[in-house]
């Protein structure tokens, strides 16, 4: 099957990979967004995506812009392709590019639809504290995540999971679910089946609102999915002293733990503590806790504070001694 692949980041890079190494597929060309500047520098940084491709001498191609791009169009006839497999490419993709391969454009979606279409639906369905989420393949059309599916493979969302987690049980299956996806359109064994647009449901773009953490009006549940969401990317974070502080590893209680303080009154007090909501508590030497809005406890373990390196809790605390009794 004669492919091209558009894609920009890491999540897309990883499912190239397993492409390259399937002798099923011939991929005739990688298209990608610009290099884009970074830092302070501004000097261009390649997308991991290109980044492998030419690894592996692969054609790659970055254009502006995709509409009315004559040149790339007429190119991409000349390859008589057989698909177009489109994977966080992070463009929206023309209909004359839909219709310039063979057997259409398709593409992966990380969610159930018409559940969680757009920008962000892994990170959604884990803040959402959803038990499944699912892997989409579906035909392409200009309207973003709208058009008929044609396979949907599910897996179950563990408690503790964190959106890396789930890519990772992705990785385990998405090349083989796309390209068999692809060999079942050639042969006519696959049927489309039309979303159900009154169903469906929307997440936006992450924005800086939505990893800010709130302890006075946030619940222990909603602050941990948030973290699970926002893990290693773009971190959940408080201000501590109106410098940005990020959480990096926290816990909370398991239902079943007997707490010594759980559901106590504001004014409560163990081992001469006052028990207060928002407040930052040192329960022994390596355990530090917070009381959330719903009075349960979340458990710090790893943050970095804005222009610092990461830390443990412990450490964190020795210079920074203000930290306990904090209260947010």
């Amino acid at each position: 099957m004669k492919i091209a692949f558009f894609g920009t980041w890491e999540f897309s890079k990883n499912i190239l990979d397993d492409l390259l190494k399937d002798s099923r597929v011939d991929l005739k060309l990688v298209v990608s967004q610009p290099d884009k500047p970074v830092w302070r520098k501004k000097i261009l940084e390649k997308t991991p995506v290109k980044i492998l491709a030419e690894e592996n001498n692969i054609e790659v191609l970055q254009p502006e812009k995709l509409l009315k791009n004559i040149d790339f169009l007429d190119y991409l006839d000349s390859l008589e392709l057989d698909f177009i497999l489109v994977v966080a490419y992070w463009k929206i993709v023309p209909k004359r590019v839909l219709n310039s391969a063979k057997y259409w454009c398709i593409n992966l979606h990380w969610s159930i639809l018409p559940d969680y279409r757009w920008a962000s639906p892994i990170q959604e369905a884990v803040k959402n504290w959803d038990k499944k989420t699912g892997l989409t393949v579906m035909f392409m059309s200009k309207w973003m995540d709208e058009w008929d599916i044609l396979k949907i493979e599910e897996i179950d969302i563990d408690k503790d999971d964190k959106t890396q987690d789930i890519f990772d049980k992705f990785e385990s299956f998405w090349a083989e679910l796309a390209v068999s996806t692809l060999e079942e359109i050639k042969l006519w064994k696959i049927k489309a089946t039309p979303q159900n647009n009154e169903k469906a449901t929307y997440c936006s773009k992450i924005s800086k609102e939505d990893w800010e953490v709130n302890f006075s009006n946030q619940t222990s549940s909603e602050i941990y999915n948030k973290y699970r969401a926002y893990h290693n990317w773009p971190w959940i974070y408080v201000f501590y002293n109106n410098v940005k502080l990020n959480i990096e590893t926290c816990e909370i209680f398991d239902e079943n733990v007997e707490i010594p303080i759980y559901g106590v009154l504001e004014k409560d007090a163990i081992n001469g503590h006052l028990y207060i909501p928002w407040k930052v508590i040192k329960i022994n030497k390596k355990t530090i806790w917070i009381i959330c809005f719903d009075k349960k406890i979340l458990i710090l373990r790893q943050v970095k504070l804005a222009g610092k390196k990461s830390m443990d809790i412990i450490s964190f605390i020795n210079g920074n001694k203000g930290f306990l009794d904090y209260e947010f």
